[in-house]
């Protein structure tokens, strides 16, 4: 698949697999049959392009432009118009579950929720004290979070933009959040730390270190991303490193307690209850690896 000049940026298939959607800086996005590699549309802008996605059900194509704004097009190029511009950089954007919402992260630290039917904004997020970095709905599209470089993460009610929790952990930035599939947990990933952290996302409380140290000071940044699997039992985790880590999650803290007495048969220690990510009342910094 060839047509770009320069050179390509972002691809990303659509949901059922049939096209490959590809973003260049010439300020293009290419739309490819993904199993003849034959050229199907290509949308045109006057901006170099830093992302171009899908939305969920296929329909739609957004691209988000080093200019501030954003451009959604259909599947046939034609333009829907009324995407929302920031101030300042565009530097996360994402499609709710249903197709009907787009969420636009900025550089100022604010977001917005575009309703693509109506054209128009449905909500502004405020509260961030630094650039978003990365926003996603939750599967049942209720909830938004969105990570910043202020080291936070905010989890909003889509219906009302009101805030439901904040998630404050590490000092440095954070780069990606996911949502779990029951939205009950959270997981994020910071470059500079190298670390992956899960989170309550209804009390905004750190549950677990999964991947990283606490001391952060020999660290050398580098890639680090994380992500649920599709029931939520396990996140994969890369961190930097040749391999990737899958650590299981459970679904409930009830679970979690009937795995570890399946485990251990007998009153936990504290390093046990420690290796279980439960509450430890003394202190376990000293407990075997």
């Amino acid at each position: 698949m060839e047509g770009h000049d320069p050179k390509v940026v972002q691809v990303q298939f659509s949901s059922d697999g049939s096209f490959l959607a590809s973003a260049s800086v010439d300020g293009t996005v290419r739309l490819w049959d993904a199993s003849t590699g034959a050229a199907k549309t290509v949308f045109q802008t006057t901006a170099d392009l830093q992302d171009a996605l899908f939305s969920p059900d296929g329909k739609l194509v957004l691209a988000t432009l080093n200019d501030n704004t954003a451009r959604l097009w259909k599947m046939d190029g034609t333009e829907i118009t009324g995407v929302p511009g920031h101030e300042n950089r565009i530097s996360a954007a994402a499609f709710s579950p249903d197709s009907r919402l787009v969420a636009i992260g900025s550089s100022d630290g604010t977001t917005q929720i575009w309703s693509v039917a109506e054209g128009e904004a449905a909500a502004t997020l405020e509260g961030h004290g630094g650039p978003v970095t990365n926003v996603a709905f939750s599967n049942d599209g209720r909830s938004l979070a969105t990570a910043s470089r202020d080291g936070t993460v905010r989890i909003w009610s889509v219906k009302d933009g009101k805030e439901r929790s904040v998630l404050t952990g590490g000092s440095a930035s954070i780069d990606n959040v996911a949502l779990s599939p029951n939205g009950q947990y959270a997981v994020t990933s910071s470059y500079r730390e190298r670390s992956v952290r899960l989170w309550s996302a209804d009390t905004g409380q750190q549950l677990a270190l999964l991947v990283g140290q606490h001391d952060t000071s020999t660290i050398v940044p580098a890639v680090t991303r994380a992500a649920f699997n599709s029931d939520g039992t396990q996140v994969a985790a890369v961190s930097g490193g040749d391999s990737v880590q899958l650590i299981r999650v459970f679904t409930s803290p009830e679970d979690l307690i009937a795995y570890a007495q399946d485990v251990v048969h007998r009153k936990l220690t504290s390093c046990e209850r420690r290796r279980f990510f439960l509450p430890v009342a003394d202190d376990a910094e000293d407990c075997p690896s």
